[in-house]
């Protein structure tokens, strides 16, 4: 069905969006725009951004309404993504688009009749059944995909396949064959399409959990040179993952920077951006592994509208500014630990034995690591080295469970094992505690600082050198 009045402003703009990002979903319609919408509906889909690609979809399916595939992508914008999972809500959205492709899957190419049968199964049944019917769409777009040299098949698979598969490693490779498989295919995407933005959105995940990520270093360094529209702003924070994840915290910092200013331009949905919190989270994670403290307060009061909580007492005692960490005040995050803590570099012993009073009794230490690390600190100003040890390790057993990927602690636990030890002479553990923290949070400067510290203890005043270089 086609429209003759094109708005020639807006097709242009969809055809240097589709260039740009290497994204393009041919449908069957001679209708520019509808053709465009599909494009930026898919491309913003790859973003991650479901709500935004549904809305492209509308509009295509406005603009040309026989088009079935506009109803088919209404169909996969309602259904999950890493990031999203499927709930009973966008299982009827998504029900309701695809009974209406069905109805005009006539007026399809084959190759979009087979892109509907195939979603029509994701959404046979009811949503209480919905998995095995996830499980049928899978393996049907993984046939495909295998032989097809399809990108956008590919792609769509790989997703289906990680959304069950996870980003688990085992012995070197992905745990599961859904993933093993996911990785194959965004691979071949990656030979003959370097630039896809949605292979390397794809491949950055993939590695999240990888005990080596160096593959994951090209696809970070094209998101970086890529340019994105607000409704996009995911794609330019994906590369922190891979900075953030080994060591390279300036890098971290600048993609997030990029993806928090696209947020703030108009369309990027500020605070309401469902990434928002998650973007500033790791900008602040790397700012506070960095000598800046100026741009760890501005990234602090980032997180304090991001979480409606304040972070200035913490981030000025991870910069030793132990007088504004101590009086502080006004919802502060972990403001009892974190003033507790100030408070023993300022010698206010009596202070700091009544927050920790205050602490045990609200049982604040049982998950949080900063009460952790504030009692251990304060065992150990005690003479009692064993309740100092045991609470240290519970915070790097809390570290452990609760952060991977990207997600890193804003005070890695390992760097108070490794003080611990220095101060009690023991170098050869405080060695040994700082290696296993750069060996979790790479390049971590206070742990390279206090590395070199005990070699230096420890007479290794060569390779103390090295490290404080």
């Amino acid at each position: 069905m086609e429209n003759h009045n094109v708005n020639v402003t807006a097709v242009v703009a969809a055809a240097a969006l589709a260039a740009a990002t290497s994204v393009h979903l041919p449908v069957s319609t001679t209708n520019l725009q509808a053709q465009a919408a599909v494009d930026r509906a898919l491309f913003l889909y790859y973003a991650y951004n479901g709500d935004a690609a549904a809305q492209s979809f509308s509009q295509a399916a406005a603009t040309d309404p026989r088009l079935a595939m506009a109803y088919w992508g209404l169909a996969l914008a309602s259904g999950p993504d890493l990031n999203t999972p499927m709930t009973e809500q966008r299982f009827a959205a998504g029900a309701r688009a695809i009974r209406q492709a069905v109805a005009l899957e006539s007026n399809a190419a084959p190759e979009g009749r087979r892109l509907i049968a195939l979603m029509a199964l994701r959404y046979k049944g009811s949503f209480s059944n919905w998995a095995d019917d996830d499980d049928a769409y899978r393996s049907g777009m993984l046939a495909w995909a295998k032989s097809s040299s399809d990108t956008n098949v590919a792609l769509l698979a790989a997703e289906a396949l990680l959304e069950r598969g996870g980003l688990t490693w085992s012995d070197g490779a992905p745990a599961t064959e859904q993933s093993r498989n996911a990785l194959a295919l965004v691979d071949g995407v990656l030979r003959d399409d370097p630039s896809n933005p949605m292979a390397n959105h794809l491949c950055i995940h993939l590695y999240d959990l990888a005990p080596q990520r160096a593959p994951a270093l090209s696809c970070a360094q094209r998101l970086d040179r890529a340019t994105f529209a607000p409704p996009a702003e995911h794609l330019a924070h994906m590369p922190a993952h891979y900075w953030i994840e080994t060591g390279d915290y300036a890098a971290a910092l600048a993609s997030s920077a990029r993806a928090y200013a696209l947020t703030q331009e108009p369309g990027g949905g500020g605070l309401s951006n469902r990434y928002f919190t998650h973007d500033v989270a790791v900008g602040y994670s790397a700012a506070m592994m960095l000598g800046n403290s100026a741009v760890a307060r501005q990234w602090s009061q980032r997180m304090n509208a991001a979480l409606n909580a304040n972070y200035s007492a913490l981030t000025a005692l991870r910069f030793g500014d132990y007088a504004a960490a101590y009086a502080a005040s006004g919802n502060q995050y972990a403001e009892s630990a974190v003033r507790g803590l100030a408070a023993i570099q300022l010698h206010k012993m009596t202070e700091a034995r009544a927050m920790a009073v205050e602490i045990l009794k609200n049982g604040g230490p049982k998950r949080g690591y900063l009460p952790q690390l504030f009692l251990a600190r304060l065992a150990e100003e005690d003479g009692n080295d064993s309740d100092a040890l045991r609470w240290i390790d519970a915070a790097l057993a809390n570290q452990r469970n609760d952060y991977s990927g990207e997600q890193i602690p804003y005070v890695p636990a390992g760097e108070a094992l490794g003080a611990h030890f220095l101060r009690r002479g023991d170098n050869a553990q405080a060695i040994a505690a700082f290696q296993a923290t750069l060996a979790a949070y790479p390049n971590d400067p206070r742990a390279l600082f206090g590395l070199a510290s005990a070699m230096a203890a420890d007479g290794q005043r060569t390779q103390a050198v090295a490290v404080r270089a």
